[in-house]
C-alpha cells in the first residue's frame, strides 16, 4: 500500500498532459496539490469525511464546504468513467488533496442524473472540483459527530431566536412537535374558512433571514399568490406547517427551524446553509 501512495498511485497514472494534469486509469484528469501521512485509499462502503469546492471556468466558486461542515459520503461504484467523483475520492488518502477535471456534462447529467444542467454553465463546460480527504469515519464515530453537531446548531439556533424575538418585539408561541415558532397578528374567529389540503389559498408573504435580508417579498413582487394546498408540493415542506395553522383574512410571523427550511445544502446564491428562516404571512382567501 506504501508504494501505491508514493504519488497518489503511480499505477493509474497515464500520462501527464501540458496544462500539468494527469489523466488517470479511470479517465480523471487531475493535479495533486498536498500529499498527506495517510497509506490507505477508500474502498467501497469507507465512509469518508472530505470538504469540496467546485469552480467553474472563469474561476468562480459555486459550490464548497471548506470553512463549513464537511461532506461525509460512503464510497460506492462510479456511475460512468472518466467525470465520476466516487473516483475521484478513492484516490485520495489522509491528508491529500487534489484538483480534479470535470465536465458539467458528466457531474450533472451522468452522476447526478439530471435532466438539464444548471442556466449557468453550457454544455461540455470543464468544472474544477478540489477536494481535501480529511479521514475515513466508522458508523459509530459518523453518527456521534451528527448528533453532536446536531446539538450545537440546535442550541445556537434556540439563542438565535431569542435574541431575533427581542430584538422584534415578539412574544412567539412554540409548536413543541415541530419546532415552529408563531405568533398571529390579525386572528378570526372559528368559523372563519380554514386552510386544508385541496383548497385553493390566495396569500401575501415575506421571506426572510434572521440577519433580516429578505429572499421573497410578494408586495414588493406586485402580486400575490396562489396555489392549491397538498403537502407534497411545499419547498421548503415547513411552509406547508405554517399555512395549514392559518385561516382566511389571517396575519402571522413564523420562524421556521432549519431542518424544516432548506436544511444542510441551502439554497445557492439565496438562503445559507442550515438558516432559519422568518416568515410573515398573510391569507387574502381560501377556496374549495
Amino acid at each position: 500500500m506504501k508504494v501505491f501512495k508514493i504519488i497518489l498511485g503511480l499505477i493509474v497514472v497515464l500520462f501527464f498532459g501540458c496544462n500539468g494534469f494527469s489523466t488517470a486509469e479511470n479517465g480523471l484528469e487531475f493535479k495533486v496539490l498536498k500529499r498527506g501521512k495517510g497509506m490507505s485509499l477508500p474502498e467501497n462502503g469507507d465512509i469518508v469525511q472530505c470538504h469540496i469546492s467546485i469552480i467553474t471556468e472563469n474561476d468562480s466558486v459555486f459550490y464548497s464546504t471548506f470553512g463549513k461542515t464537511p461532506e461525509r459520503l460512503i464510497i460506492t461504484d462510479a456511475t460512468h468513467k472518466g467525470g465520476d467523483i466516487m473516483d475521484a475520492l478513492k484516490m485520495l488518502s489522509e491528508g491529500d488533496s487534489a484538483r480534479f477535471l470535470i465536465s458539467a456534462d458528466s457531474f450533472f447529467l451522468k452522476t447526478r442524473q439530471e435532466t438539464v444542467l444548471p442556466m449557468f454553465l453550457k454544455p461540455k463546460t470543464k468544472l474544477s472540483f478540489v477536494i481535501k480527504m480529511d479521514r475515513k469515519l466508522t458508523k459509530t464515530q459518523l453518527d456521534s459527530i451528527v448528533n453532536t453537531e446536531k446539538l450545537e446548531r440546535w442550541n445556537l439556533e434556540i439563542n438565535e431566536i431569542k435574541s431575533y424575538n427581542i430584538k422584534n418585539g415578539l412574544e412567539m408561541q412554540i409548536d413543541t412537535a415541530t419546532g415552529i415558532r408563531y405568533q398571529f397578528h390579525q386572528k378570526q374567529s372559528d368559523t372563519a374558512k380554514r386552510i386544508t389540503d385541496g383548497k385553493i389559498i390566495t396569500f401575501h408573504f415575506i421571506g426572510k433571514l434572521m440577519n433580516g435580508i429578505e429572499f421573497m417579498n410578494t408586495y414588493t413582487a406586485g402580486h400575490p399568490q396562489s396555489v392549491r394546498v397538498f403537502k407534497e408540493q411545499f419547498k421548503p415542506i415547513g411552509f406547508y406547517e405554517m399555512l395549514i395553522r392559518m385561516k382566511e383574512k389571517e396575519k402571522a410571523t413564523f420562524i421556521l427551524p432549519y431542518d424544516l427550511a432548506f436544511g444542510a445544502r441551502g439554497v445557492e446564491g439565496m438562503i445559507p446553509p442550515f438558516s432559519t428562516l422568518v416568515y410573515e404571512i398573510y391569507i387574502i382567501k381560501v377556496n374549495d
